[in-house]
C-alpha cells in the first residue's frame, strides 16, 4: 500500500509550473506480490494566469531606457477579435513579457497588410541611482532578447506561431552609457567568485551595448558565451529567475547549438524545475557532443544531478543517416552499453555485421542484420555488450566506397550515490567527491584523453 503523495515547491507562482510529488510504501509486498506504480510523479501546479507586473517605483525619473520593437504575426493571430480587443490583449502580454506595467507600454499601433505588425515602445524609468539603472538595463535586455529571438514570449497565446518575427532597438538615456563598465572577462570572474548579482549586472550591460552598437561592444568572440553566463547567473541567484535562465540558455544555443556548457546548464535547470523529459533531451544532445571515453564535465554533472533527483536517463538512441555514411564519415562511433543505433536508409542499402576488423577493412563476407526493406522504418541495433563491432553496407561497391562504421561500446557511466538524499551537486559550485566515487575534473579528463591518444 502506498502513502499519499507529498508534493514539493512549484517551479512557478502562476502561469503553470511543475512540481515533483513523492510517496512511500506503507505496507510491504507479500506472497510474491508487488505494488504497482512509481514512487514519484511530476504534475502541473499554479495554473492561474499571472497578474500584470507593478510599475517601477522611481518617484522622479531623470530619463528612460526605451525599447522600440516591431512584432510581425500572421493575420490569423487576431482570431475573431476586433483590432481594439486584440490590441488590449497585446498590451497586457507585452507588459508581462517586458516585466513592467501597462502604463510603461507607451505606444502600440497595429498595421494590417500581408501580415499583422505591432509597433510598440516600452520605457523603463531611471534616476541617478545605480539600482534603477541596473533594473532598467536588466529588464530591457530580457525584453529585447524575447522580441528578437523568441517573440512568442511577449505575444498573446492566440498569436503564437513559429513564423513570428521581431525587431528591437534600444534608446539609452545619459545615465546609461556604452561601452559597458565591465568587460566580459571581468563578468566571468564575478561568476567564478559566485557574485551572481554582480555578474548578472555586468553581463546585462554588455548585452545591452551589443544590441545598441554591435558585436564590438562584447569583449568576447561570441554572444553565446554572454547569454550562457546570463542564464547561469540568473539561475544561481538567492532568488533564482528560472524563466530568464531558460531564455538565455536557449538563446545561447540558437547562436551555437553545440555550446557544451549551455546545454549542460540547461539540463541542470530542467532537473531543478522537475522537467525530466526535457532534461533527457538535453542529456542525449550532450552524449552526442561528448562521446565516451573522454566525455565532458557538463555531461558528468548533468548525469549526477539526474541520478540524485531519481530521473531515469533512458536509452540513448543514436540516429544514423546511413545513406550519408560514405568515405568513413560516420566512423568510428563511441557509445555506451545499453545505447542503441537507429540506421535509416533507402532500399538500395542494407546493414551487414562483419566478423572482425580484417573483414571490415577488406569488405569480406558478413552477416546481414538490417535488410534493404528495414531502412525506411529504421533498423535498430541494441548495444548490449562492451567491445568493438564492425558494420558495412553490403550492396554493390558501397563498402569499398567507405560506407562502413566501427562501433566502440564502453561501460555505462554510473553516477556516484548521493549522500543521505542531499541536493544534487551542480557544476561551477565547487562540487566535492560523493560517497564511493569522485567527480572527474577537467584536468583529469584532459589527461585521460591524452593518454588514450598516446595508446592509439
Amino acid at each position: 500500500m502506498w502513502s499519499a503523495y507529498t508534493c514539493g515547491v512549484c517551479s512557478e507562482t502562476c502561469n503553470t509550473g511543475t512540481q515533483t510529488c513523492t510517496r512511500t510504501k506503507t505496507t510491504p509486498e507479500s506472497n510474491g506480490g508487488s505494488c504497482s506504480g512509481t514512487t514519484s510523479k511530476t504534475q502541473d501546479c499554479n495554473t492561474q494566469v499571472c497578474a500584470p507586473p507593478a510599475c517601477p517605483t522611481v518617484s522622479s525619473p531623470t530619463g528612460y531606457v526605451k525599447v522600440n520593437t516591431k512584432l510581425t504575426m500572421k493575420l490569423t493571430a487576431l482570431g475573431s477579435d476586433t483590432d481594439a480587443a486584440f490590441i488590449a490583449k497585446l498590451k497586457t502580454a507585452i507588459a508581462m513579457g517586458a516585466d513592467t506595467c501597462e502604463n510603461d507600454v507607451t505606444a502600440l499601433t497595429l498595421t494590417k497588410g500581408a501580415n499583422a505588425v505591432a509597433d510598440v515602445t516600452v520605457q523603463y524609468p531611471v534616476d541617478a541611482t545605480t539600482a534603477t539603472q541596473d533594473s532598467a538595463v536588466h529588464k530591457a535586455v530580457a525584453f529585447m532578447t524575447k522580441c528578437l529571438y523568441m517573440p512568442d514570449w511577449v505575444l498573446p497565446t492566440q498569436a503564437h506561431d513559429a513564423s513570428n518575427t521581431g525587431t528591437a532597438t534600444p534608446t539609452l538615456p545619459t545615465e546609461v552609457a556604452c561601452p559597458a563598465p565591465k568587460s566580459y572577462a571581468q563578468a566571468s570572474s564575478l561568476v567564478t567568485s559566485k557574485d551572481y548579482t554582480g555578474a548578472r549586472t555586468a553581463l546585462n550591460h554588455i548585452a545591452l551595448c551589443n544590441y545598441k552598437t554591435g558585436s564590438s561592444a562584447l569583449g568576447t568572440s561570441s554572444m553565446a558565451d554572454v547569454c550562457n553566463l546570463l542564464g547561469f547567473s540568473n539561475r544561481k541567484l538567492a532568488d533564482p529567475d528560472v524563466k530568464l535562465s531558460e531564455l538565455y540558455y536557449k538563446r545561447a544555443l540558437q547562436i551555437d547549438v553545440n555550446h557544451v556548457a549551455a546545454n549542460g546548464y540547461l539540463g541542470e535547470l530542467y532537473v531543478e524545475t522537475s522537467k525530466p523529459a526535457l532534461a533527457r533531451e538535453v542529456l542525449d544532445d550532450l552524449k552526442q557532443m561528448c562521446p565516451p571515453p573522454a566525455g565532458c564535465d557538463s555531461l558528468t554533472y548533468l548525469r549526477d544531478a539526474m541520478a540524485a533527483a531519481e530521473m531515469s536517463e533512458g536509452a540513448y538512441v543514436k540516429k544514423l543517416a546511413w545513406n550519408n555514411c560514405f568515405n568513413l564519415q560516420c566512423s568510428p562511433l563511441h557509445l555506451e552499453k545499453g545505447d542503441k543505433i537507429e540506421f535509416k536508409y533507402s532500399s538500395s542499402h542494407d546493414v551487414v555485421k562483419m566478423p572482425d576488423k580484417n573483414a571490415f577493412e577488406n569488405c569480406l563476407a558478413g552477416t546481414r542484420v538490417g535488410t534493404q526493406a528495414a531502412g525506411s522504418a529504421g533498423y535498430v541495433l541494441d548495444l548490449n555488450d562492451v567491445g568493438v563491432s564492425y558494420y558495412i553496407c553490403g550492396q554493390g561497391s558501397h563498402c569499398s566506397a567507405g560506407q562502413k562504421i566501427e562501433v566502440n561500446v564502453h561501460e555505462r557511466y554510473e553516477a556516484p550515490p548521493s549522500a543521505g538524499g542531499s541536493a544534487p551537486c551542480y557544476s561551477a559550485d565547487g562540487c566535492q567527491a560523493k560517497a564511493g566515487a569522485a567527480q572527474l575534473s577537467t584536468l583529469s579528463l584532459l589527461l585521460a584523453t591524452f593518454a588514450a591518444a598516446l595508446a592509439m
